[in-house]
């Protein structure tokens, strides 16, 4: 589906500890300006996550890449069964933080919430569906491309801390956005008329569709982004990140 390529919001995962491997900035927790210390924090490592940490495993975020997905909707106009691979997707490097909130709540529980925007996200790859959109059948498959246009929205991370260790267990993001535009070679096994037909009706009444399908993909990406975050914080202990 193509608003699962808006699973490049991915993960915000910063470190702020002294450690020697990342030289990062490190912020007290008990400071009067807690929150603008992790934003400049943020600001001043997220070149280096977005290029990838190789000797901890964190993968590159700008460009992004998704090797394989299965979305299965059934809501509204559309019902289908659509298969992503190959993604690949870039912009992160460009994206801005407005706000950083960090609550140490009751039980070993720890929650990040990030305010970001990014003025352009753009994503490419393969696709095949089967199924309905509205009147339209969907039987094909091909290369696909999708622009989105002033991203912001919300990153929401929660979990437990065992062993002086963060274990994210969700990480939702609910992005919203200004413009979107999807270009597709062949949704419609070699009909190109209506494959540009479907690709008009779909750029023009976007947000429409966003909106039906959004939960539908937050459902499916925050798996995704909770493992990509855990693989930073795994490696990091909660004490030098968070002091």
């Amino acid at each position: 589906m193509l608003f699962y390529i808006l699973s490049i919001f991915s993960v915000i995962t910063f470190g702020l500890s002294a450690s020697p491997t990342l030289h990062l900035i490190t912020c007290k927790r008990d400071s009067a300006n807690y929150s603008t210390c992790l934003k400049h924090a943020l600001e001043e490592a997220w070149p280096r996550f977005t290029k990838g940490i190789p000797e901890i495993g964190f993968p590159t975020l700008d460009p992004l890449f998704y090797k394989y997905v299965k979305v299965s909707i059934d809501t509204g106009e559309i019902h289908a069964e659509i298969i992503f691979t190959n993604v690949s997707g870039s912009g992160l490097a460009e994206a801005r933080f407005s706000d950083i909130r960090a609550h140490f709540l009751d039980d070993d529980v720890f929650r990040l919430e990030i305010d970001v925007y990014v003025p352009k996200l753009y994503a490419s790859g393969f696709v095949k569906a089967r199924g309905t959109l509205s009147s339209f059948v969907l039987s094909g498959g091909g290369y696909y491309n999708v622009t989105a246009e002033d991203v912001s929205g919300p990153w929401d991370l929660i979990g437990h801390v065992v062993n002086d260790t963060w274990i994210v267990e969700s990480f939702r993001a609910v992005p919203s956005l200004q413009k979107l535009k999807v270009q597709s070679d062949d949704l419609f096994d070699g009909n190109k008329e209506l494959n540009n037909l479907v690709l008009t009706f779909v750029n023009e009444y976007w947000p429409s569709l966003y909106r039906v399908l959004l939960p539908i993909a937050v459902k499916e990406w925050n798996p995704w982004f909770t493992s990509i975050a855990n693989t930073f914080f795994s490696k990091v202990s909660f004490s030098e990140l968070f002091p």
